[in-house]
């Protein structure tokens, strides 16, 4: 497989072009097995970068990628699907309706109907892009982002829906919000991070909205 291997500082190699499908055949082979001095692996949108004890050889991972599972049409990688409980009551709720002329009710049907897959982890900790937004609730983010949102909005922007994991500036459209926490710093700390326990949500899991009342 011929993938475009770069070394990025001192003990990492950034693989670029990485695609939906060949992230998840790359989460699938590490599940498997690791190469040699491997630590940890980060996944952007559209590279992950691997993480070593030392500066790896290019030729050695090149060797250990040879042999990446192949993904067949309709095939996909086995992950765990989150159900996200969501009191739908957001602040741009109407504006996201009217931009998209629909009702509000349609919006939140729409919303719930999709299986989004995790892409990537950021811009803080445990905030998710999700993939399998409908194209009828793609917007261009808030031309004034705001300076607060709080832990747990549900919120969409251009092509994907997120969740706010923890309080931050932004400029999604806030439909709603969930009390389910996506990031427990408190088990983050010391030595031992427990990365599964600390964080909800990981790249290559499918997340499902359901809507709820008050």
């Amino acid at each position: 497989m011929d993938l475009d291997l770069q070394f990025y500082g001192e003990r990492a190699v950034l693989i670029q072009g990485v695609n939906e499908k060949l992230q998840y055949q790359l989460i699938h082979k590490l599940q498997v097995s690791v190469p040699l001095g491997f630590i940890e692996y980060v996944v952007g949108y559209s590279n992950m970068l691997f993480v070593f004890e030392r500066r790896k050889d290019a030729a050695q991972l090149s060797k250990w990628l040879v042999d990446l599972p192949a993904s067949e049409e309709g095939q996909s990688l086995q992950s765990r699907l989150t159900e996200v409980p969501v009191r739908y009551d957001g602040e741009d709720l109407g504006a996201v309706a009217k931009l998209s002329q629909l009702s509000e009710e349609e919006v939140v049907s729409i919303h719930c109907a999709a299986e989004y897959r995790v892409r990537m982890m950021g811009f803080s900790p445990g905030f998710p892009y999700l993939d399998g937004l409908d194209p009828r609730l793609h917007l261009d983010r808030r031309a004034s982002p705001r300076d607060y949102i709080a832990p747990g909005a549900v919120a969409i922007g251009g092509a994907h829906a997120g969740i706010y994991s923890v309080a931050s500036p932004g400029g999604w459209h806030l439909l709603g919000r969930t009390e389910l926490p996506l990031f427990q710093p408190q088990l983050a700390k010391g030595q031992d991070l427990d990365q599964a326990s600390a964080f909800t949500l990981a790249p290559g899991d499918r997340v499902k909205f359901v809507a709820i009342s008050e």
